[in-house]
């Protein structure tokens, strides 16, 4: 099956170009019906440029780009929509998630899972560099809370490496509202409310030490996360409070 990677970027500059190496390089050893879509999210760097002058030789890279800084989780969402395969990954620039964790996902979808999302809070992951503690405390926060308000039962929601079939996913995807970091909580609630089967894989990673997540943008994500709770209380209620609620 084919298979595209989705790779979002901004101001990646000092770090895509060797990343991309990796991605071409595994996906033609063990995939080679594929194509990389690199999502430049508004960089200032020439992120775009770069990756076009230094793959121009790669009929499988598409480089997209749509003006302005709209988020991770927009830049995500485009790259999807116009994504081609069958089946999505979509990876964070880092690669702080190898490529060959991709396996174990392409396991669970040939199973029947719709949805497979990668963990690092998972008993048998393998955490090779950890993230700075309060980074770290941070993050567990916010599982913690997804855990309690939306998801119960996943270990990790906010690894950036997962994939699903992109033709069952398309309904939700065009349904998503979030930009920002927490755009995976949104996926995955909209995944399950759809009806589609998600499936949660442990897998090695290794932190990098220039990641883009700000303390601001984190701060965002956890309003973003009030608003992915009332949009699915409100989706939930019974048919006659969304009637009197009609103007």
């Amino acid at each position: 099956m084919k298979i595209s990677v989705v790779v979002p970027v901004y101001n990646e500059a000092q770090r895509i170009l060797p990343s991309l190496e990796q991605v071409f390089a595994y996906m033609d050893r063990h995939h080679p019906e594929y194509e990389v879509v690199v999502v430049d999210d508004g960089s200032d760097d020439d992120t775009a440029g770069l990756v076009r002058q230094g793959f121009a030789d790669r009929s499988q890279l598409h480089v997209l780009a749509y003006g302005g800084n709209r988020g991770k989780g927009y830049a995500v969402r485009y790259g999807a929509l116009h994504a081609t395969g069958e089946v999505v990954l979509f990876s964070d620039a880092d690669l702080s998630t190898p490529m060959n964790e991709l396996e174990k996902m392409l396991r669970l979808i040939e199973d029947g899972c719709e949805v497979v999302i990668a963990s690092r809070a998972h008993a048998l992951a393998e955490i090779r560099q950890r993230q700075p503690i309060y980074r770290e405390g941070v993050g567990k926060l916010f599982n913690l809370l997804v855990r309690w308000f939306l998801l119960p039962g996943f270990h990790d929601t906010q690894c950036g490496f997962k994939c699903f079939r992109r033709e069952r996913m398309l309904p939700v995807l065009n349904r998503l509202q979030i930009d920002g970091f927490a755009f995976d909580v949104e996926l995955l609630v909209g995944a399950r409310n759809a009806g589609l089967k998600i499936g949660e894989v442990p897998v090695v990673w290794v932190n990098s030490p220039t990641s883009k997540v700000q303390l601001a943008r984190g701060l965002a994500a956890f309003v973003d996360l009030v608003r992915i709770y009332r949009r699915a209380k409100r989706a939930a209620a019974p048919a006659s409070d969304h009637a009197e609620a009609r103007p």
